[in-house]
């Protein structure tokens, strides 16, 4: 479509002035908008129209707005949505005691998120909800604001909302289409803005929680920090600033605290805390030097990476003798015998293996890869209470590990707690959405419990994971031993072709 048409120029200003990225795949959008705004403004040559964008904000915006991709509906996420209402909302009541909490959704779209909050607090709170808080939505694109200050949507919209809200909250329209009541109207505002403009609006300042889900991953990864830096500068003290499930990590940058609720983050206004500096690297050192800026949270409140006694041996009644003394570590690189702990262990030396992790601790109680590694190998020996207290050591130190949570969704099914082994497979893909243990696990969990539909899903995301590379590197993404990747792989085709729906 763009044949000789050099795309740079455009791409350029519109990165430097809304921020969005055009590359590749998204070229061909690009192309067709600016043809498309081209022959509305009656010409024919690209330089000419680029000229008309630096000098002509409107005419920019109009293409903006072409560019913009709009896709949303009513109480999208809604575990984000019921942690704010029902864990941040009476707190920051019980802060702001002399004023309305303020709620800020950025990048609203045709504005379902602001609704959708504005339904949940008269929920809650009833038609005090009306001065207890202020609901405002901002997006760049004038035309999907004036949509949202309509407020009338049709059935797509509706797609992750319970009927009786819509019974309540909504009025029935000509061809099956609803507009929001007034009360819900009358209590959100909106405004255009440009999140990478000079300067934000009165309604916009000092937001107590700001909604910023499913927006930046349409900027790349510059503007994604610059936006972020902004917003964050822009919230009162202790405030929130929630992102969508899968753009969580990217804006782990250290400018605010990443806390954990339950199986949910989100970003909090905090002062950093002080850790002492590591005396050695571990496999976790970006996640360190992200707890070193902006402490990691759980719950309300901040995990300063606690140092509990180092995990020794068990004491023998003569530790002199050389028949009783643990395995002897002398002071030297630690990375060196970790990678001689793994070399025990993929030869079955367990014992020795764990005696090496045992010494390492003990030199290092920071190491958290040495953690890591006994956990897995207490897995593989069945030896799941043991296992259990590691992970639990390990997430004490570090509320981002992956492998913890797998291995805890691991020990739990192996208990026969399939809620609890839900949950933490959730855990461990909120994490990494290609954590394919994790999906494979959560599969065959479906599958035992006749959820087809589930756990077709869960079968196919595993495969397709696997299918995006070598399967021998994929097999031992999260742990050194014991998964086969390929032979996962022909378990998920088998359950797969027993659960292809039985034609009429």
């Amino acid at each position: 479509m763009n044949g000789d048409m050099n795309l740079t120029p455009f791409k350029e200003l519109l990165l430097r002035t809304c921020g969005h990225s055009f590359e590749k795949e998204r070229e061909q959008a690009l192309s067709v908008s600016l043809f498309r705004r081209m022959a509305v403004q009656g010409m024919a040559g690209y330089d000419a129209y680029h000229a008309l964008l630096l000098r002509d904000s409107d005419e920019l915006l109009r293409l903006t707005e072409l560019l913009t991709v709009n896709e949303t509906y009513f109480f999208r996420e809604p575990d984000h949505l019921n942690m704010m209402a029902d864990t941040l909302l009476p707190e920051f009541m019980a802060l702001r005691k002399q004023r309305p909490i303020r709620i800020v959704s950025a990048g609203c779209s045709t504005g379902e998120e602001p609704y959708s909050i504005a339904i949940m607090l008269r929920e809650r709170f009833g038609a005090a909800s009306e001065r207890l808080f202020e609901v405002v939505g901002v997006d760049i694109d004038s035309t999907v604001i004036a949509s949202a200050q309509r407020g009338v949507y049709g059935k797509n919209s509706f797609r992750g909302m319970d009927k009786s809200l819509l019974e309540r909250y909504f009025e029935a329209g000509s061809s099956g289409r609803y507009q929001v009541c007034d009360a819900i109207r009358k209590q959100v505002g909106f405004e255009v803005v440009n999140l990478l403009g000079p300067s934000y609006p009165e309604r916009m300042q000092l937001p107590d929680i700001i909604l910023y889900r499913n927006v930046s991953i349409y900027f790349p990864g510059q503007v994604q920090r610059e936006i972020f830096g902004r917003l964050a500068e822009l919230l009162a003290a202790e405030g929130a600033l929630l992102v969508g499930a899968a753009e969580t990590f990217h804006h782990d940058i250290g400018v605010l605290s990443l806390v954990k609720q339950d199986s949910l983050f989100y970003y909090r206004k905090t002062p950093p805390l002080v850790f002492e500096e590591r005396r050695t690297a571990s496999r976790f050192s970006t996640t360190s030097k992200r707890l070193e800026a902006g402490a990691v949270r759980t719950g309300s409140a901040a995990v300063a990476k606690p140092q509990p006694p180092p995990m020794r041996p068990q004491a023998t009644n003569a530790p002199d003798s050389p028949a009783k003394r643990p395995y002897s570590l002398p002071r030297v690189d630690i990375r060196e015998r970790f990678d001689e702990a793994i070399t025990l262990a993929h030869s079955k030396q367990y014992d020795t293996a764990l005696d090496v992790l045992a010494a390492i601790i003990e030199q290092d109680g920071t190491f958290e890869k040495a953690y890591v590694l006994k956990g897995s190998l207490l897995l593989s020996l069945s030896r799941f209470d043991e296992a259990l207290v590691v992970c639990k050591t390990v997430l004490e130190r570090d509320p981002l590990c992956l492998e913890a949570y797998l291995m805890l969704g691991i020990i739990a099914r192996q208990m026969r707690n399939n809620d609890e082994a839900i949950k933490r497979f959730r855990e461990a893909i909120y994490l990494d959405a290609t954590c394919w243990l994790a999906h494979f696990h959560t599969g065959e969990i479906l599958y035992a419990q006749g959820d087809e539909k589930r756990s077709r899903s869960s079968f196919e995301t595993t495969l397709k994971i696997l299918a995006g590379g070598p399967l021998k590197e994929l097999g031992q993404a999260f742990f050194p031993l014991s998964f086969n990747a390929e032979q996962f792989a022909v378990i998920c085709r088998h359950k797969l072709s027993l659960l292809v729906p039985a034609k009429g």
